[in-house]
């Protein structure tokens, strides 16, 4: 398939990179996950549906995966990847086929490299993070190191393993701006198959992995291109009202971060709580005529550049 960009045993890491700093990369010794039957996922997902599944794995490791895919468990059940389970609605009390759920952990910082984009030169830091991270933990844990680029999709539910799927986005980011590849294995045969970033063809909450062929794809990690010198992105929604009102003129990471915090939890009731799939919708895009339409008669329309048109 020509999407395929590369093929590399064991996901090894790229000659130019030098690890610098990793967090809680554990290895497993264990040689399968063990099978639990009849289990409910209700902790699994974020409506806090009692949801009992036939088959449920939780994968701590590759070697387990791999034990799993050698049995054949995935040719002949109906299975399902879970994630944090924020973006799913079961519309029944029983799951029959076999939920897997990674739980594959670490984070890992590579030294920072230079690279020129429109004759400019800009320094980044590659940050690897296994699919089994939480999300907001991940983008806190950015910010904790001082690198720009995810700290407007702050506090999204949902685990880092699910973020390029739907292509998430908040408050003027989207995830694909911050992805440079994708480790993935097919779960059909076992093969390690890295998607870069214009391989997962990322479109507006969308990718390649929201296809049903392409759903056999278990995303084991990410690695995250961040800068270490970024320009905050302060225009959408209330950010720079809330700013304002508190009196933050020079903001930092965290402050931006912290806004988005606040203004997210005004909105939305925190998952745990209250059940929720979160903030689910898409804007409207449309063409520039019938937005200078809309605009004649409803001047302070919201509205943001796009691609495609004009989101409003």
């Amino acid at each position: 398939m020509s999407y395929f960009c590369r093929k590399k045993t064991n996901f090894e890491k790229k000659n130019s990179m030098n690890s610098q700093q990793t967090t809680d990369n554990r290895q497993q010794t264990s040689t399968i996950s063990r099978r639990r039957d009849m289990t409910s996922i209700q902790k699994m997902n974020t409506m806090g549906f009692d949801v009992v599944a036939k088959h449920f794995y939780e994968i701590n490791s590759l070697i387990e995966l791999d034990e799993l895919i050698k049995k054949n468990i995935f040719d002949d059940d109906k299975f399902l990847i879970l994630g944090g389970g924020s973006n799913i609605l079961f519309g029944d009390e029983y799951f029959d086929g076999t939920i897997i759920h990674s739980n594959l952990k670490g984070k890992t910082i590579f030294d920072s490299q230079q690279t020129t984009d429109n004759g400019q030169q800009s320094s980044f830091t590659t940050v690897r993070c296994m699919s089994g991270e939480v999300w907001k933990d991940f983008v806190d844990f950015t910010i904790k190191n001082n690198l720009y680029g995810l700290e407007n999709l702050a506090d999204i539910p949902g685990s880092v393993g699910a973020s390029p799927i739907q292509n998430i986005g908040a408050y003027g980011a989207e995830v694909k701006d911050c992805i440079d590849c994708i480790y993935t294995i097919d779960l059909t045969n076992g093969s390690r198959v890295i998607f870069n970033n214009e391989d997962c063809h990322f479109a507006y909450r969308d990718s390649i992995f929201k296809r049903e062929e392409n759903k056999k794809y278990f995303i084991v990690a990410i690695d995250f291109k961040l800068k270490k010198d970024g320009i905050l992105n302060l225009e959408y929604g209330n950010i720079k009202d809330y700013l304002g009102r508190n009196m933050i003129t020079t903001p930092t990471l965290s402050d931006v971060a912290n806004a988005i915090k606040k203004i997210r939890s005004e909105k939305l009731p925190e998952v745990g709580v209250i059940g929720s799939v979160g903030s689910f919708f898409k804007n409207p895009i449309v063409d520039i005529d019938l937005f200078k339409d809309l605009e004649e008669r409803f001047p302070d329309i919201p509205s943001y550049p796009n691609e495609n048109g004009i989101k409003i």
